[in-house]
């Protein structure tokens, strides 16, 4: 009788030690899956080699432009931002998000290779409301070269205040 006790209890502890392995496993699979997914993530972000010249210093989603004007009182206060291109070939904006009541001037739709597109900003006083005012532009422009076809988004921040 002890003996068939004493097997029993090797048997449950066989089966929990077994449970336990199988849950070490478990876990080293998750550990793996979270891995991979992590470094998949992580390298969709990269920019290519091939394609990091194609927008000079405005390159990528977070590329921010900003300019203050500080008090604007009686005359129309504007401002020009610079998008250079450095990439082999035409940059297009395609897409341009204008806050309310604030005035945007693109130059030209298409910037040629190694030449410089220009937004002019205007915040006319008699239009903006009284008061400080903080104000994101965002232009999405795109850009192929060869085999790469990139969209990117610029965006110009705008600061003042309204006397």
């Amino acid at each position: 009788m002890e003996n068939l006790i004493l097997s029993h209890l090797n048997i449950k502890n066989l089966k929990i030690i077994n449970l336990k392995f199988e849950i070490m496993k478990l876990q080293k699979l998750l550990m793996l899956f979270i891995a991979v997914f992590a470094f998949s993530f992580i390298g969709y972000g990269q920019v290519e080699p091939a394609e990091a010249p194609m927008f000079g210093n405005v390159r990528g989603g977070n590329a921010t432009f900003s300019h203050n004007f500080g008090d604007i009182s009686a005359v129309t206060e504007s401002h020009n931002f610079k998008i250079p291109n450095k990439g082999t070939t035409s940059m297009r904006i395609i897409d341009i998000k204008i806050p309310e009541k604030i005035g945007v001037t693109v130059t030209d739709m298409e910037i040629k290779k190694g030449t410089e597109g220009v937004i002019i900003v205007n915040i006319d006083p008699t239009i903006k409301e009284k008061g400080k005012f903080a104000e994101k532009i965002v232009i999405t422009i795109e850009q192929t070269e060869p085999n790469i076809h990139t969209t990117s988004e610029i965006t110009f921040v705008v600061a003042g205040e309204i006397k």
